[in-house]
């Protein structure tokens, strides 16, 4: 381990991360991954004994109390996203998590230009894991952001949820998934693999949602005041024309004109309307990693890009609560402010679905 520490912003606090270097020796001296761990603020006031998500005991063990002092909670791991690192965009969500939910926070970076492949970055990460035991123990808490999902998966698809392939203690017992599920990269057999045999189990899942298409849609609405403005300034020059042949041709041109323009944003809005409900379908499927009746929901925060854990780290960081079983802030473990959550059930996914599309804010063109 690195013992030098460096610091960062987050909230009203300094946090504190302690550089930990990549978990397997390579042949060159430099490693493509490295670690980034950061402990809560009081660590020596941690109960001997914390819950895990869920609560009592249950299925398989995985809801269990976990007896050991400072490192009590579960270990939530961070996986960020293609072309980035977890550093500055990740550290105000670690700051959260640690300050307000008491947990240790790992950070795992990848070369970009590397960019190694999901298996062995979940095979790096679990070497790292052993050889830091002591202070890495599990189980897991995976928090994952875009591409960082199909590291998040490959390493659940190595360790499990049981603790049957690996060491009692190293598991993966809950998941919060922002913005994944369309970035490919994980094996297509132990994908689909997964979705069979539901590999959460009953664990806890959350899939956050943003609005990746949100500059395209104001950008349509945009383009549907111009052609507003457009047409009201064009009905205004015909008020004021004098009726000859001249002035008869251009507003037949301009009639044309704008009816082109019609029916171009239509066609933007259609195009859009369909990515917008292909992207919620593959953010949804996630859900199948879990159990029917299994603790699991969909948030939607149509406010905010695809870029949730820089923006709306509060989201997330409730999410992380959720899946812990722990409020954040005032909320009690809520969303915040603009977020949508739907939890599993009929009724809650149609009366979810109503307030989604209203909270969009875009009419029809």
């Amino acid at each position: 381990m690195n013992a030098a520490k460096h610091s960062t912003g987050g909230g009203s606090t300094t946090n504190k991360f302690i550089t930990l270097s990549g978990g397997k020796k390579t042949a060159s001296s430099t490693s493509p991954f490295a670690y980034r761990l950061l402990l809560p603020p009081d660590t020596s006031s941690t109960p001997d004994s914390d819950p895990v998500p869920g609560g009592a005991a249950g299925e398989d063990g995985a809801r269990r109390n976990i007896t050991a002092g400072k490192d009590a909670s579960p270990l939530v791991i961070c996986f960020h996203g293609s072309g980035e690192s977890s550093s500055p965009s990740w550290d105000a969500l670690a700051g959260i998590i640690a300050g307000e939910l008491g947990a240790r926070v790992l950070l795992q970076e990848r070369d970009p230009v590397v960019n190694p492949a999901p298996a062995r970055a979940a095979a790096d990460l679990r070497a790292c894991l052993k050889r830091e035991r002591e202070r890495l123990r599990g189980p897991y808490v995976l928090v994952a952001h875009s591409y960082g999902g199909a590291f998040a998966r490959a390493f659940l698809e190595r360790v499990g949820t049981t603790g049957k392939k690996s060491e009692e203690g190293e598991m993966v017992v809950g998941m919060v998934l922002a913005e994944t599920g369309q970035e490919g990269g994980l094996d297509r057999e132990a994908e689909e693999r997964q979705y069979v045999h539901r590999v959460l189990g009953s664990r806890p899942l959350s899939v956050v949602r943003g609005n990746s298409l949100i500059g395209m849609w104001k950008g349509l609405e945009a383009a549907k005041e111009e052609a507003l403005e457009r047409s009201q300034s064009q009905s205004q020059g015909q008020g004021q024309g004098q009726g000859d042949g001249s002035s008869v041709s251009a507003t037949a041109g301009d009639d044309e004109a704008q009816r082109k323009r019609e029916e171009d944003l239509r066609q933007r809005r259609q195009m859009l309307t369909l990515w917008d409900e292909e992207d919620e379908r593959l953010k949804k499927r996630q859900l199948g990693l879990s159990r029917e009746g299994a603790r699991k929901r969909y948030v939607h925060v149509p406010d905010c890009g695809h870029h949730l854990v820089r923006d709306r780290p509060d989201v997330l960081a409730a999410e992380v609560g959720w899946v812990m079983g722990r409020g954040v802030g005032a909320g009690g473990g809520g969303i915040g402010g603009e977020g949508i959550a739907e939890e599993e059930g009929e009724e809650q996914e149609e009366s979810g679905k109503e307030r989604k599309r209203g909270c969009r804010g875009f009419g029809e063109v």
